[in-house]
């Protein structure tokens, strides 16, 4: 099939052909874009997110700035380029391939929609054959470690004490050297678009309705965060999951030590959480045993916590002890 690229400037994962390096992007830059940038830049955002990757890079040329989502891959169908790609261009004037520009015009500055289909075989033609195959499989493997929990929709005052108490358990929601957010908001729609400023848009994003989820790194420290993703289930529920997989096992404890120290906050407000150090069953459909039908729990975690109105519903756990949390029972694994 071969993806035609653009912008895999030697700073950008480039890696040149045969012996020859990739272009340097500070060789690239100049004083002014092409006539048109506007537009350009408008079809390059407004393309398919081919690969996610929640993290962030310092503009290399005037390492003034972090660039959010650094490391993920927009397509056209026909292109590929770096999603930083766009953010050079609009400070730098960074040149592009003048076929790529070329090609832009003759679609009118409107990037069209890019089947799954074909958008798995740029992801296998990049990442390897069968890459996307391995992505899913290592996505439903059993080593990914998470604290979930669900809660009646946010407002501003329960978004702002639930960030008050993160950072008070010692998990901060911007990098604790530059204040900035590292992450993603997606659109009810299914539009993705980046998560950049403060501790204040993040508060916006969470309590704003027309976005279904919203990813961000909260950090323990300097160097190690928890992908964490605030999901919208309906009106009348949200659900926070804390990925624990970036967290080395030694300091796995502590990060979920101060998760229960945040959900200790406000307990009465919670209708469900399951914590599962290791990932086994990450195949088991919570949202459904916690909230909807009732399905049966069919793996256990390390700890289950259920409303105890929706008990009855819940033969399985009859045998089981609990304690009370809250409006919760609180199983552990037997």
């Amino acid at each position: 099939m071969m993806i035609k690229q653009a912008g895999f400037y030697r700073e950008l994962d480039g890696h040149g052909e045969g012996t020859n390096p990739a272009p340097s992007l500070r060789d690239a830059a100049r004083s002014t874009g092409e006539w048109d940038e506007d537009r350009i830049l408008g079809y390059m955002e407004s393309s398919t997110e081919l690969f996610s990757a929640m993290g962030a890079e310092r503009d290399v040329i005037a390492d003034d700035v972090w660039i959010t989502g650094a490391g993920s891959l927009i397509t056209d169908g026909t292109w590929m380029w770096p999603v930083e790609l766009v953010h050079y261009v609009r400070r730098h004037h960074v040149a592009l391939p003048d076929e790529f520009v070329a090609h832009i015009r003759n679609q009118d500055y409107i990037s069209p929609e890019v089947s799954h289909e074909r958008a798995r075989a740029f992801f296998d033609e990049r990442f390897g054959k069968n890459a996307s195959a391995a992505a899913t499989a290592q996505d439903n493997s059993t080593t990914d470690g998470f604290f979930t929990w669900y809660q009646p929709p946010l407002t501003t005052a329960t978004t702002q004490a639930l960030l008050n108490s993160l950072e008070a358990s010692g998990l901060s929601s911007v990098h604790p050297l530059s204040d900035d957010l590292f992450g993603f908001c997606e659109t009810r729609e299914g539009k993705r678009e980046p998560l950049i400023g403060g501790t204040e848009n993040l508060l916006s994003v969470l309590t704003d309705e027309q976005y279904r989820a919203v990813e961000f790194a909260c950090w323990m420290g300097y160097d190690q965060h928890l992908a964490t993703t605030v999901e919208r289930l309906d009106d009348a529920t949200q659900k926070l999951t804390f990925q624990l997989t970036e967290i080395p096992e030694p300091d796995r404890e502590e990060a979920v030590a101060a998760l229960v120290r945040t959900l200790d906050q406000d307990p009465e407000n919670c209708l469900g959480f399951v914590i599962d150090r290791t990932g086994t069953t990450s195949g088991q459909d919570w949202d459904r045993v916690l909230l909807g039908p009732a399905a049966p729990v069919t793996a256990w975690p390390d700890t289950l916590a259920i409303l105890r109105t929706r008990l009855p519903a819940h033969p399985e756990l009859a045998e089981t002890a609990s304690t009370e949390y809250g409006p919760l029972a609180v199983f552990h694994r037997p």
